[in-house]
Protein backbone atom coordinates (compact mmCIF):
# COMPACT_ATOMS: atom_id res chain seq x y z
CA UNK A 1 0.00 0.00 0.00
CA UNK A 2 1.03 3.00 -0.74
CA UNK A 3 2.21 6.18 1.82
CA UNK A 4 0.54 9.59 2.34
CA UNK A 5 3.62 10.94 1.29
CA UNK A 6 4.19 8.83 -2.07
CA UNK A 7 0.51 9.76 -3.41
CA UNK A 8 1.12 13.33 -2.88
CA UNK A 9 4.43 13.30 -4.79
CA UNK A 10 2.69 11.12 -7.65
CA UNK A 11 -0.29 13.42 -7.84
CA UNK A 12 1.30 16.38 -9.86
CA UNK A 13 3.20 14.21 -12.05
CA UNK A 14 0.15 13.00 -12.73
CA UNK A 15 -1.58 16.04 -13.38
CA UNK A 16 1.90 17.00 -15.82
CA UNK A 17 0.64 14.07 -18.06
CA UNK A 18 -2.70 15.12 -18.30
CA UNK A 19 -2.07 18.42 -18.47
CA UNK A 20 0.27 17.28 -21.34
CA UNK A 21 -2.25 15.39 -22.87
CA UNK A 22 -4.74 18.17 -22.82
CA UNK A 23 -2.10 20.53 -24.27
CA UNK A 24 -1.50 18.32 -27.55
CA UNK A 25 -5.14 17.97 -28.01
CA UNK A 26 -4.49 14.52 -27.95
CA UNK A 27 -7.97 13.48 -29.37
CA UNK A 28 -7.22 15.35 -32.63
CA UNK A 29 -3.90 13.15 -32.82
CA UNK A 30 -6.06 9.76 -32.18
CA UNK A 31 -8.56 11.04 -35.02
CA UNK A 32 -5.36 11.84 -37.14
CA UNK A 33 -3.94 8.47 -37.26
CA UNK A 34 -7.54 6.57 -37.33
CA UNK A 35 -7.68 9.01 -40.83
CA UNK A 36 -4.05 7.79 -41.19
CA UNK A 37 -4.61 4.19 -40.85
CA UNK A 38 -7.97 4.12 -43.11
CA UNK A 39 -6.65 5.88 -45.82
CA UNK A 40 -3.96 3.72 -46.10
CA UNK A 41 -6.12 0.99 -46.07
CA UNK A 42 -8.31 2.13 -48.18
CA UNK A 43 -5.16 2.21 -50.76
CA UNK A 44 -3.99 -1.21 -50.20
CA UNK A 45 -7.49 -2.60 -50.59
CA UNK A 46 -8.03 -1.08 -53.85
CA UNK A 47 -4.36 -2.19 -54.65
CA UNK A 48 -5.31 -5.75 -54.65
CA UNK A 49 -3.37 -6.24 -51.68
CA UNK A 50 -4.45 -7.92 -47.95
CA UNK A 51 -4.26 -6.09 -44.89
CA UNK A 52 -1.31 -7.78 -43.81
CA UNK A 53 0.25 -5.61 -46.38
CA UNK A 54 -0.65 -3.06 -43.54
CA UNK A 55 0.50 -4.91 -40.75
CA UNK A 56 4.14 -5.29 -41.92
CA UNK A 57 4.43 -2.16 -43.14
CA UNK A 58 7.21 -0.46 -40.72
CA UNK A 59 8.04 2.51 -42.94
CA UNK A 60 3.68 3.41 -42.53
CA UNK A 61 3.85 2.78 -39.14
CA UNK A 62 6.82 5.36 -38.68
CA UNK A 63 5.26 7.95 -40.95
CA UNK A 64 2.41 7.77 -38.45
CA UNK A 65 4.63 7.93 -35.35
CA UNK A 66 6.54 10.98 -37.14
CA UNK A 67 2.79 12.45 -38.11
CA UNK A 68 2.31 11.74 -33.85
CA UNK A 69 4.88 13.66 -32.68
CA UNK A 70 5.47 16.69 -35.17
CA UNK A 71 1.45 17.39 -34.65
CA UNK A 72 1.88 17.21 -30.80
CA UNK A 73 4.83 19.94 -31.10
CA UNK A 74 2.54 22.01 -33.14
CA UNK A 75 -0.35 22.03 -30.71
CA UNK A 76 2.59 23.07 -28.69
CA UNK A 77 4.12 25.95 -29.72
CA UNK A 78 0.72 27.40 -31.52
CA UNK A 79 -0.60 27.38 -27.78
CA UNK A 80 3.02 28.98 -26.27
CA UNK A 81 1.56 31.83 -28.84
CA UNK A 82 -2.37 32.02 -27.86
CA UNK A 83 -1.74 31.64 -24.38
CA UNK A 84 -2.75 35.53 -23.76
CA UNK A 85 -5.99 34.81 -25.73
CA UNK A 86 -6.85 31.80 -24.70
CA UNK A 87 -6.26 32.75 -21.18
CA UNK A 88 -9.56 35.28 -22.02
CA UNK A 89 -11.57 32.78 -23.49
CA UNK A 90 -10.67 29.09 -21.64
CA UNK A 91 -9.56 30.72 -18.53
CA UNK A 92 -9.33 27.45 -16.68
CA UNK A 93 -7.96 24.87 -19.13
CA UNK A 94 -5.21 27.20 -20.26
CA UNK A 95 -4.16 27.73 -16.56
CA UNK A 96 -4.44 23.85 -16.63
CA UNK A 97 -2.98 23.35 -18.92
CA UNK A 98 0.26 26.12 -17.26
CA UNK A 99 0.89 22.87 -14.60
CA UNK A 100 3.56 22.20 -17.24
CA UNK A 101 6.49 25.10 -17.28
CA UNK A 102 7.03 27.56 -20.34
CA UNK A 103 10.50 26.01 -20.38
CA UNK A 104 9.51 22.31 -19.97
CA UNK A 105 7.08 23.18 -22.81
CA UNK A 106 9.46 24.52 -25.29
CA UNK A 107 11.82 21.66 -24.74
CA UNK A 108 9.24 19.29 -25.43
CA UNK A 109 8.43 21.21 -28.96
CA UNK A 110 11.86 20.89 -29.80
CA UNK A 111 12.10 17.24 -28.65
CA UNK A 112 9.07 16.10 -30.39
CA UNK A 113 10.15 17.64 -33.23
CA UNK A 114 13.43 16.13 -33.36
CA UNK A 115 11.87 12.49 -32.75
CA UNK A 116 9.52 13.06 -35.40
CA UNK A 117 12.56 13.75 -37.83
CA UNK A 118 14.30 10.59 -36.87
CA UNK A 119 11.61 8.30 -37.12
CA UNK A 120 10.54 9.93 -40.42
CA UNK A 121 14.17 9.65 -41.80
CA UNK A 122 14.04 6.28 -41.58
CA UNK A 123 11.20 5.73 -43.14
CA UNK A 124 13.08 7.81 -45.75
CA UNK A 125 15.01 10.29 -47.40
CA UNK A 126 11.64 11.65 -49.32
CA UNK A 127 9.55 11.28 -46.40
CA UNK A 128 12.01 13.19 -44.46
CA UNK A 129 11.89 15.83 -46.26
CA UNK A 130 8.38 16.16 -46.29
CA UNK A 131 8.37 16.29 -42.27
CA UNK A 132 10.62 19.36 -42.57
CA UNK A 133 8.82 20.73 -44.10
CA UNK A 134 5.51 20.05 -42.15
CA UNK A 135 7.05 21.03 -38.58
CA UNK A 136 8.31 24.24 -40.56
CA UNK A 137 4.98 25.15 -41.84
CA UNK A 138 3.33 23.88 -38.48
CA UNK A 139 5.85 27.17 -36.58
CA UNK A 140 5.42 29.17 -39.48
CA UNK A 141 1.30 29.58 -38.72
CA UNK A 142 1.67 29.54 -35.24
CA UNK A 143 3.86 32.62 -35.71
CA UNK A 144 3.30 34.30 -38.45
CA UNK A 145 0.20 33.17 -40.03
CA UNK A 146 -1.97 33.40 -36.80
CA UNK A 147 -1.89 37.11 -37.09
CA UNK A 148 -3.25 37.37 -40.62
CA UNK A 149 -6.85 36.86 -41.02
CA UNK A 150 -8.26 34.88 -44.23
CA UNK A 151 -5.20 33.52 -44.81
CA UNK A 152 -4.82 31.76 -41.31
CA UNK A 153 -8.09 30.03 -41.32
CA UNK A 154 -7.40 28.42 -45.11
CA UNK A 155 -3.87 27.59 -43.80
CA UNK A 156 -4.85 25.58 -40.42
CA UNK A 157 -7.16 24.09 -43.58
CA UNK A 158 -4.35 22.44 -45.27
CA UNK A 159 -2.33 22.11 -42.37
CA UNK A 160 -5.10 19.59 -40.77
CA UNK A 161 -5.09 17.11 -44.06
CA UNK A 162 -1.08 17.36 -44.69
CA UNK A 163 -0.29 14.77 -42.80
CA UNK A 164 -2.53 12.45 -45.43
CA UNK A 165 -0.01 13.67 -48.19
CA UNK A 166 2.70 11.31 -46.29
CA UNK A 167 0.49 8.27 -47.05
CA UNK A 168 -0.27 8.97 -50.82
CA UNK A 169 3.78 10.47 -51.18
CA UNK A 170 4.48 6.31 -49.28
CA UNK A 171 2.34 4.43 -51.86
CA UNK A 172 3.00 6.45 -54.70
CA UNK A 173 -1.04 5.82 -55.28
CA UNK A 174 -3.56 8.88 -56.40
CA UNK A 175 -6.96 8.79 -57.01
CA UNK A 176 -8.75 11.60 -58.27
CA UNK A 177 -12.27 11.30 -55.99
CA UNK A 178 -10.01 11.45 -53.29
CA UNK A 179 -8.70 14.74 -53.41
CA UNK A 180 -11.81 16.36 -54.84
CA UNK A 181 -13.30 14.72 -51.17
CA UNK A 182 -10.03 16.36 -48.93
CA UNK A 183 -11.15 19.21 -51.19
CA UNK A 184 -14.79 19.47 -49.68
CA UNK A 185 -12.91 18.30 -46.70
CA UNK A 186 -11.15 21.18 -46.47
CA UNK A 187 -14.02 23.51 -46.78
CA UNK A 188 -15.46 22.40 -44.00
CA UNK A 189 -12.32 22.96 -41.81
CA UNK A 190 -12.17 26.17 -43.36
CA UNK A 191 -15.76 27.09 -41.90
CA UNK A 192 -15.09 25.12 -38.94
CA UNK A 193 -12.09 27.60 -38.39
CA UNK A 194 -14.41 30.46 -39.11
CA UNK A 195 -16.87 29.41 -36.86
CA UNK A 196 -14.32 29.31 -33.94
CA UNK A 197 -13.09 32.74 -34.32
CA UNK A 198 -16.61 33.78 -33.30
CA UNK A 199 -16.28 31.75 -30.09
CA UNK A 200 -12.96 33.56 -29.59
CA UNK A 201 -14.10 36.49 -30.19
CA UNK A 202 -14.15 38.41 -26.68
CA UNK A 203 -10.35 37.26 -26.08
CA UNK A 204 -9.10 38.30 -29.88
CA UNK A 205 -10.62 41.68 -29.88
CA UNK A 206 -9.12 42.22 -26.10
CA UNK A 207 -5.58 41.36 -27.16
CA UNK A 208 -6.09 43.17 -31.10
CA UNK A 209 -5.93 39.97 -32.69
CA UNK A 210 -6.93 40.44 -36.39
CA UNK A 211 -9.36 37.43 -36.64
CA UNK A 212 -12.16 37.64 -39.48
CA UNK A 213 -14.47 39.31 -36.75
CA UNK A 214 -12.52 41.65 -35.44
CA UNK A 215 -11.38 43.33 -38.95
CA UNK A 216 -14.82 42.80 -40.49
CA UNK A 217 -17.22 43.06 -37.38
CA UNK A 218 -19.19 40.64 -36.30
CA UNK A 219 -22.42 41.46 -39.19
CA UNK A 220 -19.96 41.01 -41.79
CA UNK A 221 -18.50 38.19 -41.00
CA UNK A 222 -21.61 36.80 -40.63
CA UNK A 223 -22.48 37.01 -44.12
CA UNK A 224 -18.67 35.86 -44.82
CA UNK A 225 -18.91 32.56 -42.93
CA UNK A 226 -22.56 32.05 -44.70
CA UNK A 227 -20.91 32.41 -47.99
CA UNK A 228 -18.05 29.96 -47.06
CA UNK A 229 -20.93 27.43 -46.26
CA UNK A 230 -22.58 28.32 -49.36
CA UNK A 231 -19.51 27.62 -51.36
CA UNK A 232 -18.91 24.28 -49.39
CA UNK A 233 -22.43 23.27 -50.15
CA UNK A 234 -21.99 23.33 -54.05
CA UNK A 235 -18.49 21.63 -53.93
CA UNK A 236 -20.26 19.03 -52.17
CA UNK A 237 -23.35 19.21 -54.70
CA UNK A 238 -21.19 19.15 -57.66
CA UNK A 239 -19.20 15.84 -56.45
CA UNK A 240 -22.92 14.30 -55.71
CA UNK A 241 -23.85 15.53 -59.72
CA UNK A 242 -20.65 14.26 -60.79
CA UNK A 243 -20.24 11.07 -59.35
CA UNK A 244 -24.00 10.62 -58.69
CA UNK A 245 -24.73 8.63 -55.38
CA UNK A 246 -22.84 5.72 -55.11
CA UNK A 247 -21.58 4.54 -51.20
CA UNK A 248 -19.14 7.34 -50.59
CA UNK A 249 -21.47 9.89 -51.93
CA UNK A 250 -23.83 9.36 -48.61
CA UNK A 251 -21.85 10.73 -46.34
CA UNK A 252 -21.75 14.37 -48.83
CA UNK A 253 -25.15 14.37 -48.70
CA UNK A 254 -26.07 14.62 -45.13
CA UNK A 255 -23.34 16.70 -45.17
CA UNK A 256 -25.14 19.01 -47.75
CA UNK A 257 -28.17 18.76 -45.46
CA UNK A 258 -26.49 19.63 -42.23
CA UNK A 259 -24.46 22.83 -43.58
CA UNK A 260 -28.16 23.93 -44.78
CA UNK A 261 -28.94 23.74 -41.30
CA UNK A 262 -25.54 25.40 -39.89
CA UNK A 263 -26.27 28.29 -42.22
CA UNK A 264 -29.66 28.75 -40.23
CA UNK A 265 -28.17 28.29 -37.17
CA UNK A 266 -25.73 31.03 -37.96
CA UNK A 267 -28.47 33.64 -37.48
CA UNK A 268 -28.89 32.43 -34.10
CA UNK A 269 -25.38 32.57 -33.19
CA UNK A 270 -25.81 29.19 -32.21
CA UNK A 271 -21.98 28.91 -32.92
CA UNK A 272 -20.28 26.13 -30.15
CA UNK A 273 -23.44 23.92 -31.69
CA UNK A 274 -22.26 24.69 -34.81
CA UNK A 275 -18.74 23.58 -33.72
CA UNK A 276 -20.06 20.04 -32.13
CA UNK A 277 -21.70 19.73 -35.63
CA UNK A 278 -18.82 20.01 -37.23
CA UNK A 279 -16.74 17.97 -35.55
CA UNK A 280 -19.28 14.95 -35.73
CA UNK A 281 -19.01 15.53 -39.51
CA UNK A 282 -15.23 15.73 -39.83
CA UNK A 283 -14.94 12.86 -37.77
CA UNK A 284 -18.20 11.03 -39.85
CA UNK A 285 -15.80 11.90 -43.19
CA UNK A 286 -12.67 10.32 -42.12
CA UNK A 287 -14.88 7.36 -41.54
CA UNK A 288 -15.96 7.35 -44.67
CA UNK A 289 -12.97 7.11 -46.22
CA UNK A 290 -13.42 3.17 -45.85
CA UNK A 291 -16.49 3.74 -48.59
CA UNK A 292 -14.38 5.92 -51.06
Amino acid sequence: MSSPAKMVGQKPLALKWIALLSTVRWYNILLTVLAQYISAYSIVIHSGFNIWKLVYDLRLHAIVIASIFSIAAGFIINNFYDFEKDLINRPHATLFNRIISKKTTLNLFILFNLISLLVAFSASFKIGIFFCGFILALWIYSHKLQKMPFIKEFAASILSVTSFFAIVLHFYKFYDFIFIYGVFFMSMIYSRELIKQFQSYVGDLAIHIASVPVMLGLEKAHYFSQFIMALSFFCGLSIVGFYGLKDGNYYILLCLVVIVINIFLMKFQKFKLINIIYKVLLVGGIINILLI
